[in-house]
């Protein structure tokens, strides 16, 4: 099993749709036929750099790899990315895997590689 989690902080002054607009968004990502389980909501930790968090429960590699180039993810980004700050993003895993952060970061880059417009929106994004 590998949870993938983002945390984040909406931006001073996003307008309460768009706040959620971003979380239906993760919502239909939670629905994805790739994801076994999603919890998306209120950030629970420390709230100085962050407000909301999304955890998304992938079986495997593989569903790893379907998770991050389904259309409804790709969707999400456009959504979400432009009213977000402060964007971190790690994984946990229960895999005995020494390679998987390796391979985790090699499916993620393929898909920014493959798609400049996504890359080029996720380097633009300025922080707060």
């Amino acid at each position: 099993m590998i949870v993938h989690v983002l945390r984040f902080r909406f931006k001073d002054g996003t307008a309460q749709e768009d706040v959620a607009a971003c979380m239906e968004a993760f919502q239909r990502v939670g629905r994805m036929d790739s994801v076994s389980f999603a919890v998306i909501g209120q950030y629970a930790g420390p709230a100085d750099a962050y407000t909301h968090s999304a955890a998304f429960a992938l079986a495997d590699i593989e569903a790893f790899h379907r998770y991050i180039y389904e259309p409804a993810h790709r969707e999400a980004d456009f959504i979400v990315h432009p009213h977000v700050t402060n964007f971190d993003v790690f994984d946990i895993s229960d895999e005995d895997n020494p390679d998987l952060s390796a391979e985790i970061a090699n499916i993620q880059q393929g898909r920014l590689a493959a798609d400049r417009e996504l890359a080029s929106l996720i380097s633009a994004r300025p922080e707060d």
